[in-house]
């Protein structure tokens, strides 16, 4: 016996054995595409890698301009940084990878001169 026929009662019309199958089979999916399995540090540390490269060949600033990579992992995903050597007070890059590694962005670009007014530390508040 097997799942589906406890569902299946003698008396059930056709369409009713055609809609439980069906409703059965979308649960079934819709379990599947809801689970996303966390990556491991490594994997989310190449996808940052990739990244970085890409960042390097769009807008040709040279890699040995950018310090080590700095490695953080927060409840919803990993944050990667790379401080930018012209000044590394001020500019950085930085990327966001997902926990799933689903999504992946740039959540800092270097910008030595932002437009936000002078060069200054923000204030801790």
């Amino acid at each position: 016996m097997t799942g589906v026929e406890t569902f299946v009662q003698p008396g059930m019309t056709r369409t009713r054995k055609l809609l439980i199958g069906i409703a059965l089979a979308l649960a079934a999916l819709i379990s599947i595409s809801l689970y996303h399995p966390d990556i491991d540090a490594k994997a989310a540390a190449s996808i940052a890698d990739q990244l970085l490269v890409q960042y390097h060949r769009r807008s040709g600033d040279p890699l040995r301009d950018f310090a080590a990579r700095e490695d953080r992992i927060w409840a919803d995903g990993w944050e990667f940084r790379w401080r930018y050597r012209l000044c590394p007070q001020a500019a950085s890059l930085r990327v966001w990878i997902s926990r799933d590694g689903r999504r992946a962005s740039y959540a800092e670009l270097p910008d030595c001169a932002p437009q936000t007014g002078v060069m200054v530390n923000p204030l801790k508040v």
